[in-house]
């Protein structure tokens, strides 16, 4: 997980600590094109994000800084069939997130495990392979746990608890719907995610995410080689965080939007599969404005048995 951008307001009682701003891959767990439904496989993906953030002096009078914040994501994942309809993906990442401040020339660095997810997807729809059109719909469910690493306040610089450690400290539960139409040599996958978050022991609970997709794919055939290019859009949406969940103070420099264009493709030779996605950001209004969103990759492999 990775996962939302924040201005942090730790609290510890009714004593606080340092705010601030920064960017976070606040995505939920997507699963995009999905390689053949009736095989397992597992696999490790790379994911890379890039934030500039600008972050306001405590009063009127104090010099604003600006970061430039990335995060770097390996990732095992995998799936295991169940049956002809049940299908149980995991998810374990390991996180290693550095932040620049321009103006001091210093750099922190936070890297440890991450949260670790499952989710199991039911197939309500799926049509035989041999139709000329053909289409398939998974939705499920899933739960993040809080396994992520917590650097404890002030380990590596004097602003207090930033989130962009590796863990969220919290339990949050996963909805999931992913529905693929093919036409011939044609495909259309739409997909949507939510995560229902809740709060941690600092009583900080991070907003709900919702992640959705949309991309046309191509199928090609080269001999043992099977290319799936693909392109198109993703839209992201956290609601606001809270610095305390009991007492409901909403942090309303939290929160927003991002779409991106994406552009991709997968590989598959025999057992093996590869692939690779860029996200560049067409439409942005995150924290406030303080937070700019910059390009993304996603790259993996895999193996089908």
């Amino acid at each position: 997980m990775k996962h939302i951008l924040c201005w942090l307001l730790v609290l510890y009682g009714t004593a606080a600590t340092a705010c601030d701003v920064c960017g976070a891959s606040g995505s939920s767990q997507g699963l995009g094109i999905l390689p053949q439904f009736y095989r397992h496989f597992a696999g490790v993906q790379y994911q890379y994000r890039s934030f500039s953030s600008t972050h306001p002096g405590l009063t009127e009078q104090s010099a604003r800084e600006h970061t430039q914040e990335q995060y770097n994501t390996v990732q095992l994942w995998g799936r295991a069939n169940v049956g002809k309809r049940l299908q149980l993906f995991a998810f374990v990442p390991y996180m290693s997130n550095t932040r620049h401040f321009e103006e001091r020339n210093a750099t922190g660095s936070y890297h440890g495990l991450g949260d670790v997810s499952a989710l199991a997807n039911v197939a309500f729809i799926k049509t035989p392979d041999s139709n000329r059109v053909r289409h398939m719909l998974l939705a499920g469910a899933g739960i993040k746990a809080p396994t992520g690493k917590r650097y404890s306040q002030n380990a590596q610089t004097d602003d207090g608890i930033l989130n962009i450690q590796p863990g969220t400290g919290s339990w949050d539960a996963l909805l999931n719907a992913n529905y693929t139409l093919r036409y011939a040599l044609w495909g259309l996958n739409a997909e949507a995610s939510y995560t229902l978050t809740t709060a941690n022991k600092e009583d900080y609970k991070y907003g709900n995410r919702l992640g959705t997709s949309l991309q046309a794919f191509y199928w090609l055939q080269a001999g043992s080689f099977t290319i799936l290019p693909q392109a198109g859009l993703r839209y992201e949406y956290t609601l606001h965080d809270y610095d305390n969940y009991t007492r409901k103070w909403l942090n309303e420099q939290t929160g927003g939007n991002m779409l991106f264009a994406t552009a991709g493709a997968q590989v598959y030779y025999k057992q093996l599969g590869l692939q690779f996605s860029y996200f560049i950001p067409v439409h942005q209004y995150y924290a406030a404005g303080y937070v700019t969103a910059r390009q993304r990759i996603d790259a993996g492999i895999f193996f089908l048995f």
